[in-house]
């Protein structure tokens, strides 16, 4: 049941009350007449009850003088509210003692790792990295970067680099492997079908010259044809590239010996530099790098799948799981946002004053009635209630105690 219907439902059985029981005051006992009485004052509390609660609101019984107050004291009492809400509810001291009680730094922990804020934030930070680089002008900002670039790559030693990675190759174990692979890719090229062209016109060029005006030259070579010859000296070669790949082989030490040789004579050759020099500058002076660049940014920074996305990831992650298990970085984070909250709600409290004024002025009066009725409607029909309660056992007190007055008064 509805507050405001039990406050009506007691003024009523009041009244009736009050009624019923004055029927037989004439020789009526001492509780009758005090429960007579407790009806009777039940009846004025509640009547009295119900025309202030009502005066607030409107004009109860059509009565104007000193009713409707919210109505007619409008201004004063908004100005009470949003003094109320920005000095003593929602003043400076009250927030930061709010904020100051929470530790900020164990409740983004908590958000980060046990309720799905990880995963949002590295979601929410792509998004918007992806958006701020899908509205990137590609041509404009390659345009602007290409001179940069270009001189970073004219600034770029190459030169040194190419000689020190001669140095690195120079080294047992690199020259070994780059020994060893390019015997591989010797062993590749002897059954190529270009390679074996080739071996096939030398063989015919070396036996026409071999067998010449020789009659008994031309009858021996009769037995052998090309191709034999071809497929024994492929198969010759392939056993002496095999061989030398075995690390205790001679021909794989001297092999070795003679590629570090051809690399330390490269790399002392004083006209290398100058050469690679003058390579690089070739090189950057005819590539096209704007369009490079614009096709990078636009294929490989925007694009369906842009290359830095698990990078950026992996960053985050990273760092998600250093504050996580930091208590200095939690604190530090902690500080910090608690004073962040102390800088704006210093720079911006006088906001929550016209906030609520400007909240409360877009409401008419009986909007405003209405909103502020409904807000404080069931603690003031309970006033109601009790006011015909405690009327009831005030009536019923006094009758009691006038009774006996009375008696004692007669003694």
């Amino acid at each position: 049941m509805r507050k405001e219907n039990q406050a009506n439902l007691a003024l009523a059985v009041s009244v009736f009350g009050a009624v019923g029981t004055a029927a037989g005051q004439g020789g009526a006992s001492l509780v009758w007449t005090a429960i007579h009485h407790g009806f009777l004052a039940a009846t004025v509390g509640g009547l009295a009850d119900w025309f202030a609660v009502k005066a607030i609101f409107g004009r109860p019984l059509g009565i104007s003088h000193r009713t409707d107050i919210l109505r007619r004291n409008r201004a004063r009492i908004m100005e009470s509210l949003v003094q109320f809400s920005a000095d003593d509810l929602l003043s400076k001291k009250n927030i930061m003692e709010v904020i100051e009680r929470e530790n900020i730094g164990a409740l983004l922990v908590e958000y980060l790792e046990h309720r799905g804020g990880r995963e949002r934030l590295i979601e929410a930070t792509v998004d918007i990295l992806r958006h701020v680089a899908a509205d990137v002008d590609s041509r404009r900002i390659s345009k602007e970067l290409t001179p940069y670039v270009m001189q970073a790559l004219h600034a770029l030693p190459l030169e040194d680099s190419f000689v020190e990675l001669l140095d690195v190759l120079t080294e047992e174990p690199h020259a070994d492997r780059i020994f060893n692979m390019l015997i591989r890719m010797g062993l590749q090229l002897i059954r190529t079908q270009v390679f074996q062209e080739m071996l096939h016109e030398n063989i015919a060029s070396i036996r026409t010259e071999y067998e010449g005006d020789g009659m008994f030259r031309a009858f021996v070579l009769s037995f052998f044809d090309d191709e034999m010859i071809a497929e024994w000296l492929t198969d010759r070669l392939a056993d002496i590239l095999q061989s030398a790949m075995e690390h205790d082989d001679r021909r794989h030490r001297d092999g070795v010996q003679a590629l570090v040789s051809f690399v330390t004579t490269l790399r002392t050759n004083p006209n290398l530099r100058e050469a690679l020099h003058r390579y690089k500058i070739h090189v950057i002076e005819h590539i096209e790098l704007e369009n490079i660049l614009t096709n990078f940014i636009e294929h490989r920074m925007k694009g369906s799948h842009p290359f830095w996305i698990p990078y950026i990831k992996e960053l985050l992650n990273e760092k998600m799981d250093v504050f996580a298990h930091s208590e200095s970085w939690q604190n530090r984070a902690d500080r910090w946002m608690k004073n962040l909250a102390a800088e704006e709600v210093e720079k911006h409290h006088g906001m929550i004053a016209d906030f609520v004024r400007d909240y409360l002025n877009r409401k008419s009066d009986d909007e405003l009635i209405a909103f502020v009725e409904g807000k404080v409607q069931t603690d003031l029909q309970m006033i109601r209630v009790n006011g015909a309660i405690v009327g009831a056992f005030v009536g019923m007190g006094l009758s009691l105690l006038v009774a006996f007055a009375e008696r004692m008064w007669a003694l």
